[in-house]
């Protein structure tokens, strides 16, 4: 009975306690309305601008990177150069002593005309001026050891050596103790004899055909002692899958060259201009300063052995680029 006498007071109130309770919830509603106007938009808005601000940072670091790359490039290039430079330089001192020491020959009354192959006035490079003609180890079986040995005795340049007998030579060896006797110095005055004549391309043939100085037991397949000792000299690599022998090419573009199937110095001198700066344009925008134009003929000298020519060649070249 209480209850239902309850239930009508509730239903009997007054109609103004349903109004204020109808504006009541309206003001809430309206007010939750107005706070995501003026807030949450607002702070969407930020989130918009944020976002831009940010994909326009990544977009500047992503251009800030590709500038990296290519400075490390250009700098990679500069360094070789660089280094070409200097052994150019090593190269100009070495023909001033060399000439020097004709001129006084000359004024002397000598001749010394078989130690230099071309000249300092721009002909080949000269091979005693790299090598140095006190250089015993030029000769294939003449170790760092077995050249103080033969100094020791008075033998200190091709010359001295290319005039000395067998059984000299051998004495030099027995006296020095019983680790020197494997070695034979049957043809050690020939390989002196062709370098004091200027005769390298017979002396490389020649040295191919021995091994440790004994004859007929050579590789012709193994570069010849004197190439090896010249390509270091000149700051080449005797390893046919070195394509940093190339000016131009660093350790990337290399990758980039063996991953495209071109892996030695035969490869890429038959590889197209064309077909070499599609693999360029293939890795991205880091690699647009690399110029491949002169790459398959720096390569074709260097799969000939043609050190003098490729290193003339690189000299006039300006970090891998022809400057006509």
């Amino acid at each position: 009975m209480n209850d239902h006498i309850i239930l009508l007071d509730f239903l009997g109130m007054p109609n103004c306690f349903w109004w204020w309770l109808l504006c009541s919830l309206g003001a809430f509603l309206l007010g939750w309305l107005l706070h995501w106007l003026l807030f949450c938009k607002k702070l969407k808005d930020q989130i918009v601008e944020l976002t831009a601000e940010r994909d326009n940072y990544h977009a500047k670091f992503t251009a800030m990177e590709k500038d990296y790359v290519a400075l490390k490039y250009q700098h990679e290039e500069l360094e070789k150069e660089s280094n070409a430079n200097k052994s150019a330089l090593r190269l100009c001192e070495a023909d001033k002593s060399i000439l020097q020491h004709k001129l006084d020959k000359a004024l002397e009354g000598g001749d010394d005309s078989g130690m230099i192959v071309g000249g300092a006035d721009g002909g080949d490079t000269s091979y005693a001026a790299i090598l140095g003609t006190d250089n015993l180890q030029i000769v294939e079986g003449i170790g760092p050891k077995i050249e103080g040995l033969l100094k020791d005795a008075g033998i200190n340049d091709w010359g001295a050596l290319a005039a000395a007998s067998q059984d000299k030579l051998q004495g030099i060896l027995e006296e020095a103790g019983s680790r020197y006797r494997m070695h034979d110095p049957k043809t050690w005055p020939k390989q002196a004899k062709l370098a004091v004549d200027g005769k390298w391309d017979e002396l490389i043939e020649f040295q191919k055909f021995t091994d440790a100085g004994r004859e007929t037991t050579g590789s012709f397949e193994t570069p010849a002692k004197v190439e090896k000792l010249l390509v270091k000299k000149l700051g080449f690599s005797t390893n046919p899958e070195d394509l940093k022998v190339v000016e131009g090419i660093g350790p990337k573009i290399e990758g980039l060259l063996k991953d495209d199937g071109i892996k030695n110095w035969s490869d890429l001198a038959k590889a197209t201009e064309a077909t070499l700066q599609g693999i360029l344009d293939k890795a991205g925008d880091k690699y647009r300063l690399a110029d491949p134009s002169t790459w398959p003929k720096q390569a074709k000298l260097a799969a000939e052995s043609k050190w003098d020519e490729l290193k003339n060649y690189q000299d006039f070249l300006k970090g891998g680029k022809d400057p006509k």
